[in-house]
Formats: C-alpha cells, sequence, structure tokens
C-alpha cells in the first residue's frame, strides 16, 4: 500500500509556506512510498454505542506505526479518514508519528495537526522520573 512516509517538508514547514489549501493538504508537501501494512479491522460490539461502527487501521509492518486509518458510520459509508505523516527522528532512533491529517467526508472539513517548523523542530525533553508520574504528583498538577 502507498502510505505518507518521511513526510519531512510537511512537519517541518513554516507558517509562510502554507502546506494547508481550502480542501485538502498541498500534495507538493507529501511524499508516499510502496510499504507492506496489516491490515486491523475493528467492529462495533453487538449492543454498544459509538460515532463510528467500523474503523479500519493500516499498519506499517516496518515500524508498526499505524500510519492511516477509515472510520465508517452507523450506516456503514466512509465517514472519516486519518493519515499520519511519519517521519524519523534520527537524534533519537525513533519513528515519530506526531503530524496527522483528518478527513471529514461529510462536511468537506479537514484538519492539519503537530506541525513543529513554526517552533524551529520538535525537541525532547529529559524523561520524567519515577516520582513525577505518582498519582499523587499528577493529581497535584492538574487543574480543578
Amino acid at each position: 500500500m502507498y502510505i505518507p512516509y518521511n513526510g519531512y517538508k510537511l512537519y517541518y514547514a513554516k507558517p509562510s509556506m502554507t502546506p494547508a489549501k481550502p480542501s485538502f493538504v498541498d500534495p507538493d508537501f507529501t511524499r508516499w512510498e510502496l510499504h507492506r501494512v496489516w491490515v486491523v479491522e475493528a467492529t462495533l460490539k453487538p449492543g454498544a454505542r459509538h460515532i463510528y461502527s467500523k474503523r479500519i487501521f493500516y499498519l506499517d509492518e516496518d515500524s508498526w506505526v499505524a500510519v492511516c486509518s477509515d472510520q465508517y458510520d452507523l450506516a456503514g459509508k466512509l465517514y472519516r479518514s486519518s493519515i499520519g505523516n511519519m517521519t524519523f527522528s534520527y537524534d533519537v532512533s525513533a519513528v515519530s508519528n506526531e503530524n496527522y491529517t483528518f478527513y471529514d467526508f461529510i462536511s468537506g472539513a479537514y484538519s492539519l495537526v503537530g506541525g513543529v517548523g513554526a517552533y524551529e523542530g520538535l525537541r525532547y525533553s529529559d524523561p520524567l522520573s519515577e516520582i513525577q508520574w505518582s498519582p499523587e504528583t499528577l493529581a497535584g498538577s492538574g487543574l480543578r
């Protein structure tokens, strides 16, 4: 399947470059590669309620990242699709899939989120210590 891969141009686009067009992401900012994918289908259990009756996830076999998904409405029609514009972070030797495009086929709207070009790139913070993840510490850091 052709999936978005090595999407550095979109991920690091500056705001002045305007990758967002009125109805879709500018194709000049996306890069597609032929990859093996695993297809995982999730269907709504009988009697359960949810906005989607079915979701299909496409997992890249090399990274095991869910790079695309299709969401179906309760009538079984394609409702939305999500596309993860994956990149590789060489400084930490890990895949980064934090830039997404969400398409809504009913309204015709879409959302492009997660670009870091306006912020001079992605920066990793130091790992949190075990005490910083304690229930007490997390409860004290929240807003009420």
